[in-house]
């Protein structure tokens, strides 16, 4: 009886088991939008560490209740604002980055990449 959950076997005899494939040109706008989620992602845990030292802060310093007000306030506000401003900033880097790979790509044919079936 065979199994039922068992993976296909793809790789044939004609099929040789690593490929070699050039990247020529890369999606400008994708680009942008992939390092401008990970610029988020980023800025998402930047502001969360502020938060916890702007927290710190308020502990270890003495003061009155309007400056704790203040620094716990701008611990917030980085939460919010650092996911925004790295998002905008990685999606314009990774257009310029794409921009200029496929120029470069155009002229020495691009990244060689290596494929394989394990």
């Amino acid at each position: 009886m065979s199994n039922p959950f068992a993976m296909p076997e793809f790789q044939s005899e004609t099929a040789p088991a690593r490929t070699t494939m050039r990247l020529k040109r890369v999606g400008v706008f994708s680009s942008g939008l992939f390092m401008g989620a990970g610029g988020a992602c980023v800025g998402l845990i930047a502001g969360g560490v502020l938060f916890l030292v702007s927290l710190a802060g308020v502990g270890a310093a003495p003061g009155n209740a309007n400056q704790a007000g203040t620094m716990i306030g701008m611990g917030v506000g980085m939460i919010f604002l650092l996911p925004i401003f790295y998002g905008i900033g990685g999606f314009i880097a990774g257009v310029f980055y794409a921009f200029i790979y496929n120029l470069i790509a155009g002229m020495t044919g691009g990244l060689e990449m290596e494929f394989g079936r394990d």
